[in-house]
């Protein structure tokens, strides 16, 4: 493979649509439009464009300002899905400490190696919650760090109890914790696992789909946290979903947001977090009209709304 420099020149708002109106795209209020590229990046707004063009000229049925809206709507979708994720993570640090500390009656059960079936995995969080401690200012953390330590694990001294150290972890921290479990030590009859009985609250069947779950809201919310393209972007699957979603309401595509808003229903509706997830799309959609001519692109199968499994 041969390379060249990059060497594109900058492009003033007034240039660039200049250029998007050689490809016939109509703008309602050009100074405005100008204004709009003022403000957003054109690198980071042009992928907002592409739903509107045919090969590689614009649909002159839309308009730049039906850009702009896609732009908009996905912004607010991230806050939406932000927000729900925050609360549903809330619910996986809280179950984390409530559910294996009563199993294990261990406190400080995550420094245990016999817990744990993918050892280097678990040593690696266990020194980056250290850190995390040791950084912390929070009262807690000051409070512990000057009176104890624990005797559990002599690599780990300093690290207070679950439920201390999991209000410093990051979400990629939560994720390495359940999926480094072992569920050998936590079946507690042939039929019943403590771990599985654990991700069904989440309403997962189990910890392999529920961590399948966590993986996919890790890769969401660093994308909301990141300000990026979420609506349409190609994520991964997850697992057991089309399972709940029967015909004629199967999505249009595999791996796009829809089939996370139907994970995220599935969760809070389990948890009884009372989030009518549904009501709130709904209303992002009917803000941005020019939205349900795409949401194919989304996943979102014909009618989705009608499907009894989001009421």
């Amino acid at each position: 493979m041969s390379y060249s420099p990059y060497n594109k020149p900058y492009k003033s708002p007034q240039e660039i649509i200049t250029g998007l109106k050689t490809k016939e795209l109509r703008l309602l209020d050009e100074p405005k439009a100008e204004r709009t590229l003022a403000d957003i990046n054109y690198y980071r707004f042009k992928v907002y464009l592409r739903p509107l063009m045919i090969d590689s000229r614009f649909d002159t049925d839309y308009t730049f300002e039906d850009g702009v809206a896609l732009y908009r709507f996905d912004d607010e979708l991230r806050d939406l899905l932000f927000s729900i994720i925050g609360r549903v993570e809330v619910k996986l640090r809280t179950k984390l400490d409530q559910v294996i500390t009563l199993h294990t009656a261990d406190p400080y059960w995550y420094l245990d190696n016999t817990l744990f079936s993918n050892k280097s995995k678990i040593a690696a969080t266990r020194s980056g919650l250290g850190q995390a401690f040791q950084r912390s200012s929070d009262e807690f953390a000051v409070h512990f760090k000057a009176n104890y330590y624990n005797e559990k694990n002599d690599d780990f001294k300093s690290l207070p109890p679950i439920w201390m150290v999991s209000e410093l972890a990051t979400f990629g921290n939560l994720l390495a914790i359940f999926s480094a479990l072992d569920k050998v030590p936590f079946q507690t009859d042939p039929r019943l696992n403590v771990l599985d009985r654990l991700a069904q609250q989440f309403g997962a069947r189990n910890l392999k789909e529920l961590n399948s779950w966590l993986t996919l809201i890790r890769d969401v919310r660093n994308r909301c946290a990141h300000h990026s393209r979420t609506w349409n972007f190609n994520f991964r699957e997850p697992s057991g979903l089309r399972n709940l979603l029967a015909a004629p309401y199967l999505p249009s595509h595999q791996n796009r947001i829809y089939l996370f808003m139907a994970m995220l229903q599935q969760m809070t509706v389990s948890l009884n977090m009372n989030i009518k997830i549904k009501d709130e799309l709904l209303k992002l959609i009917c803000q941005y009209p020019i939205v349900s001519q795409f949401l194919h692109a989304a996943g979102f199968p014909v009618n989705w709304e009608d499907n009894v499994f989001w009421d």
